[in-house]
């Protein structure tokens, strides 16, 4: 009951920073591969409506978020550490190149590449950023294409300048989550945009560093169905105990029903009872005729949640 599910697909940029974790850590994983759309019929009862990639399982505890998920994996495997130059220097990498860098790559691709997207991709991701005048629209994106190469030129320079002085990875000798976390969106870059090439080939020092961390692999992954997910969920108890946190900022305490979402896009509600909560986490109790209870955890930053009522 104890192994590492990961609820992932190949091209999830967010799962490949995950992948990547699991690789440096040597671990042996099993690997369901989700739906890139909706519907999502074994996902959706384990996580109570989140609906993004990746999802971590470990029997009846389910992770949403990569944030979440790569805290875990540290807590549970803490040796190597992905944090080699401290935990805040890795939040903050998080933070510049999933909301800096990762969306421009994805303009770039989808504007490029927009007339080989399927229309039901488009109306899925159309949901998922919440509708109405956010739309995911390749016509719209084409336009944005020449300032979003200027904004992924300027990163790759501050990149590349990273390197300068020899170091093996971003923060130094050691690998760690902010390499991993700035190489997913440039590993979407190459894998979904042939002329990605031209762009890169200006930075030598990015390029080779590109190949260490692909070189660190993805640990041992070891197939499942969603059907054999689902099913250890149900025979399993979460192992999360509720436990209050006097400093929690709001009041919030074990046996409140709340609701929890993202802040920026997949605004899908999840209520449930609140079995802990920290700085950085918040879980919550939750039950599905599918599954039976489950403790759903989320990260405190890039989510809400709010007491029901």
């Amino acid at each position: 009951m104890s192994e590492i599910i990961l609820h992932h697909y190949p091209a999830s940029p967010f799962s490949e920073k995950v992948r990547l974790t699991l690789g440096l850590k040597g671990l042996a994983w099993r690997a369901v591969e989700q739906p890139n759309i909706m519907p999502k019929p074994d996902l959706i009862p384990l996580t109570g409506g989140y609906r993004k990639i990746p999802v971590m399982q470990i029997g009846a505890d389910i992770y949403c978020d990569s944030q979440c998920i790569v805290r875990e994996l540290e807590r549970r495997h803490p040796q190597p550490t992905v944090h080699p130059s401290g935990e805040a220097t890795s939040w903050a990498f998080v933070m510049l190149s999933d909301r800096v860098l990762f969306m421009p790559t994805v303009i770039l691709i989808f504007g490029m590449m927009g007339d080989q997207v399927a229309p039901e991709f488009a109306e899925d991701r159309t949901k998922l950023m919440g509708g109405g005048s956010q739309r995911f629209d390749p016509a719209q994106m084409k336009a944005g294409v020449p300032l979003m190469r200027e904004s992924i030129r300027a990163q790759l320079t501050w990149l590349e300048s990273q390197l300068s002085d020899g170091r093996a990875y971003l923060t130094g000798a050691a690998a760690g989550l902010a390499d991993f976390t700035t190489y997913h969106p440039l590993w979407f870059l190459q894998s979904y945009y042939p002329p990605a090439g031209e762009i890169l080939g200006a930075f030598p020092r990015l390029n080779a560093w590109l190949g260490r961390v692909r070189g660190i692999g993805h640990g041992k992954m070891l197939p499942m169905t969603s059907k054999e997910a689902v099913e250890i969920a149900r025979k399993a108890e979460p192992e999360t105990q509720p436990k209050a946190d006097p400093n929690e900022p709001n009041g919030l305490k074990p046996g409140d029903r709340v609701t929890i979402m993202a802040e920026d896009y997949g605004r899908d509600p999840i209520s449930g009872t609140l079995v802990t909560s920290s700085p950085n986490e918040i879980a919550i109790r939750r039950s599905a005729s599918e599954v039976g209870d489950v403790v759903v955890h989320f990260p405190r930053v890039g989510f809400v949640a709010m007491k029901a009522g």
